[in-house]
């Protein structure tokens, strides 16, 4: 028996830590949005804004071999977290609708990358490791969003 192929695989793994990241990112008061535990890091806002940025734009050359620009890739549409929050949700949408596009070959054949991402990537990229990629850094940042509402007192692990 086959197992699953990368579609259904990468589908799940967004779906399910999208699924965490909103459930954790309602608990946020108004008020701790903006918050960063210092001044030199990212707030709660800034680190949602960095994983959709980055899923944008990873997902956009995946789609279109053509790379935007960090600053202008996604057009926030507000300062709260449900409009942030409603913006990751649209560019989920995005990432799915590519995914639901691809075969199993396209998953799996290599594409170039930029120049700027061979440190990371090397020349090239399978898109599979791509969106591989994207869930990796949701999940790490999803791991700072409950580290600073630990920070701001709400233990994951104290049962309510």
């Amino acid at each position: 028996m086959a197992g699953r192929g990368h579609k259904e695989r990468h589908t799940s793994e967004l779906n399910d830590i999208r699924k965490e990241l909103m459930e954790e990112v309602k608990k946020l008061k108004p008020e701790e949005f903006n918050w960063a535990p210092r001044p030199d890091m990212k707030s709660c806002k800034g680190l949602l804004q960095e994983i959709g940025s980055m899923e944008k734009i990873c997902v956009y050359w995946l789609a279109n071999q053509k790379k935007l620009d960090w600053e202008k890739a996604v057009p926030w549409s507000g300062n709260d977290s449900q409009s942030t929050l409603n913006d990751l949700e649209k560019i989920r949408a995005e990432t799915l609708k590519y995914l639901d596009a691809c075969t199993e070959d396209k998953l799996q054949s290599p594409v170039p990358v930029p120049e700027e991402w061979h440190q990371y990537m090397g020349k090239t990229v399978e898109p599979e490791e791509m969106l591989r990629w994207v869930a990796r850094h949701e999940y790490y940042h999803l791991g700072q969003l409950i580290t600073y509402r630990w920070i701001l007192g709400d233990n994951p692990y104290k049962k309510t």
